[in-house]
């Protein structure tokens, strides 16, 4: 709209242009043939000479024009009544550079009853056709900035109600992006948008379908992991360890025997009884390793006591081998009957946490905290205070993914906090509704 007032005005200022040259230059000749027309009644009448070049100053016909007469011996004689061109011209200073024309000036001789010549000049005032040059143009101008003015503001409005519909994709597909599946967008008035809602509808009703199976699968993956760990913490339990047991016994009962037999040197012992030893602190050994093993792949204590006093086993033994991180927790009793099977979520989520710390955090402070809050949900907060990482950055392991994935099969939300030497903050929240009897 701006080109088109700008071209606008441009074919506007040339039209008065070329209006005003036409004006001045027919003023001109019309003058000339009035000075012409008067040369031949006056011709051979030298006495009416002077009373005709006043009647010609006078007559209003000419009113545009600029006269001058010069004599010999004399100055030129301004004949016009025309008052100065600048106190006649109410068009702004811009318009008069851009529409006044170039001079044209007639002129013509005659010679007076002494004989003597006189010159007369005509030159065109244009000061009163710019004045009504700028009065045309004026009212256009002022109608074509008035009617842009208006199709902006049609457009404008037009544009803007219906691009409202964009910020409501916009939103919707942001809220996509934080996981709120359950947005939906209106109708929209205009065939294209609502197209474009459709589809964005039919999207999310299929991410939230597929979150809720994936979250199914996720659930049920593992929930048969965990049983598998359990089965073989079990099986290591009766077989395994039942075995030991038995071999340790055995030992023992032979190294037993063997001391009571007779022996050539009696301050050295039989090869039957170092064996016998040797034996027995093997499966005191193994009896170590199976234990770990079973507390790696499903703590007993956990359906046995619960998960806080099984939290707080773990915490004592992960300071026992960490003596130089302090950790202090928090665990609310209270708690423990909400929890459900999310215990074992609960106990993987601190362990893979303690774990994470040992190895990367260079933390000399931890502080967990276990609580059931207000708002009847599990929350979960692991602190430390060490070297921390930019989130932004990608970081190698499953660690985190893995924590993430058991709170979001708990339609748990998680927060994560942490900056370069800033250490990492972790908050779950866990609905007690949503935990899975």
């Amino acid at each position: 709209m701006l080109i088109i007032v700008g071209v606008g005005t441009l074919f506007v200022v040339h039209n008065a242009r070329r209006s005003v040259s036409e004006e001045v230059r027919s003023s001109v000749n019309m003058a000339l043939q009035w000075v012409d027309a008067g040369l031949a009644r006056s011709e051979g009448r030298q006495q009416t000479l002077p009373t005709w070049l006043v009647e010609l100053a006078r007559m209003e016909k000419i009113r545009r024009l600029h006269i001058q007469m010069q004599q010999p011996a004399k100055s030129f004689i301004d004949l016009s009544n025309d008052a100065p061109r600048q106190s006649l011209v109410s068009a702004p200073a811009w318009f008069v550079w851009a529409v006044t024309p170039s001079s044209v000036i007639g002129e013509r001789e005659l010679t007076n009853s002494d004989g003597e010549p006189i010159h007369i000049l005509i030159e065109a005032n244009p000061a009163d056709e710019i004045a009504e040059a700028w009065t045309e143009a004026r009212s256009f101008l002022i109608f074509m900035v008035a009617l842009a003015a208006a199709v902006s503001a049609l457009v404008h409005i037009s544009l803007g109600r219906a691009f409202k519909s964009v910020a409501h994709i916009l939103r919707g597909m942001e809220d996509i992006e934080q996981g709120d599946y359950g947005k939906r967008l209106p109708h929209f008035n205009m065939q294209e948008f609502d197209r474009i809602s459709a589809a964005f509808n039919h999207m999310a009703q299929a991410l939230a379908k597929s979150r809720v199976d994936n979250r199914e699968l996720t659930w049920h993956s593992l929930r048969v992991q965990e049983e598998e760990r359990r089965f073989l913490a079990q099986e290591l339990h009766d077989e395994l360890g039942q075995s030991l047991s038995a071999i340790k016994a055995m030992a023992a009962s032979l190294r037993h025997t063997n001391d009571l037999g007779l022996s050539s040197d009696p301050d050295k012992p039989s090869l039957k009884t170092e064996a016998a030893q040797t034996i027995m602190d093997q499966c005191d050994r193994l009896f170590g390793v199976v234990r770990g093993m079973m507390r790696r792949l499903r703590p007993m204590m956990l359906d046995e006591l619960g998960l806080i006093p099984c939290l707080q086993d773990m915490i004592d033994n992960w300071h026992s081998r960490h003596s130089n991180i302090e950790i202090v927790s928090e665990l609310d009793n209270d708690a423990e009957e909400f929890v459900g099977n999310a215990k074992i979520h609960l106990y993987r989520i601190v362990q893979e946490s303690l774990t994470n710390v040992s190895k990367h955090a260079e933390a000399k402070n931890v502080h967990i905290e276990l609580n059931l809050t207000e708002d009847d949900c599990i929350s979960l907060v692991i602190v430390d205070d060490g070297k921390g990482y930019d989130p932004s950055l990608p970081r190698d392991g499953f660690g985190l993914h893995g924590i993430h994935e058991r709170v979001a099969s708990m339609d748990g939300s998680w927060a994560l906090q942490t900056a370069p030497n800033q250490g990492v903050r972790l908050e779950i929240k866990i609905p007690c509704d949503n935990i899975k009897a």
